[in-house]
């Protein structure tokens, strides 16, 4: 009876696990180094480089076939520190995503925690492809996370991304959910791309509101990437405005063309470079607030296999005005108020799962 019993429970548990297996995934980053970097408090200082061009993350993602071409899909994504374990954001366990939804003939739609519409195409259009995990190194972010919040993530959010043929576009919104204020702490962002054979150019659209609906960003976002032999060129331009919670005070404006490019000699090598040049007004919304910022920055990989590389990597970024003693970048950067300039270089090994 016992071995009757047994063989009735495995026949069962069976197709279940044969299907986890078949349609979900698990994979991963994980990297680590030393960083030098001058400008901080106190001058220079060199730390653990906690993967600077991709971050330390692992995730679940899967899939079930549900017929008539259409396919449930969930990710959960979750992103650390790798010299401590501790957790990236604090007290947010799958801060990289966190979703469910369905992808078919007629697009993706998916519900929770996720980057918008904007951000999305701004990934396309960065030659780190949306990873770098400074500002040093992605000054873009600034643009198209959550200005209100820092986070890169939105919670609570309705996406949806089409296509046809080579035209790609989508939208998305997240809900404040606050009673009586459907502006209060919402998002709500568009975009539109064209791909071909080696290249792709697109737009994108993003207006946020902080939790009390007192202020808004709005950003604007273009470019593009071309494949030139064994070579990718980047262009984009980012153009964002944040309306101030005092009446009468200006609007925080501003400008940020820039371009990379990603360049593969060899199959073991990769040579990555990019410039950015943000042009700001109204910092803080003061009236002085004027000030611009150069970032600029180069990286080697040396791959020893197909998941595993060694890099070196090393930026600049130059600050002048308002931008020396900006809040927002002095936090995101750790630099010492009233700098003009800062350097950081970073080697380390990274693999991936």
């Amino acid at each position: 009876m016992k071995k009757l019993l047994l063989t009735v429970l495995v026949g069962a548990t069976l197709p279940a696990v044969s299907q986890a297996q078949s349609s979900v995934t698990l994979y991963g980053y994980l990297g680590g180094g030393v960083r030098w970097v001058n400008g901080l408090k106190g001058g220079s200082a060199v730390a653990f480089n906690n993967n600077i061009l991709a971050g330390n993350r692992f995730g679940i993602s899967g899939q079930e076939d549900l017929g008539g071409g259409i396919k449930a899909i969930f990710k959960l994504e979750n992103a650390f520190n790798s010299g401590t374990g501790a957790l990236k954001n604090s007290g947010v366990l799958f801060s990289q995503a966190a979703y469910v939804g369905f992808n078919g003939d007629y697009g993706r739609l998916t519900f929770g925690r996720q980057v918008s519409s904007n951000e999305y195409l701004a990934i396309l259009l960065d030659p780190l492809e949306g990873q770098g995990q400074t500002l040093a190194v992605s000054p873009t972010a600034l643009y198209y996370f959550n200005y209100f919040t820092y986070d890169t993530r939105f919670n609570n959010t309705i996406s949806y991304l089409g296509r046809a043929g080579g035209l790609r576009y989508g939208a998305s919104y997240s809900p404040g959910g606050v009673a009586g204020n459907t502006r209060a702490g919402s998002n709500v962002s568009a975009m539109a791309l064209y791909q071909w054979s080696g290249g792709l150019a697109g737009f994108g659209y993003q207006k946020q509101w902080n939790a009390a609906a007192t202020q808004w960003a709005e950003t604007f976002q273009g470019g593009g990437s071309l494949v030139l032999g064994p070579a990718r060129l980047f262009l984009s331009y980012g153009d964002l405005h944040v309306s101030s919670a005092t009446p009468g005070a200006p609007q925080r404006h501003d400008q940020m063309p820039g371009a990379g490019l990603v360049v593969m000699p060899t199959p073991a090598v990769q040579l990555t470079a990019a410039v950015y040049y943000d042009r700001a007004t109204h910092m803080a919304n003061a009236k002085q607030g004027n000030g611009h910022k150069l970032t600029t920055y180069a990286v080697a990989e040396y791959y020893l296999s197909k998941r595993t590389e060694l890099y070196a990597e090393v930026d600049f970024d130059g600050l002048s005005g308002a931008y020396r003693s900006d809040a927002l970048n002095i936090a995101a950067l750790g630099i010492r108020s009233g700098t003009y300039s800062t350097t950081g270089v970073s080697v380390g090994v990274m693999t991936r799962f």
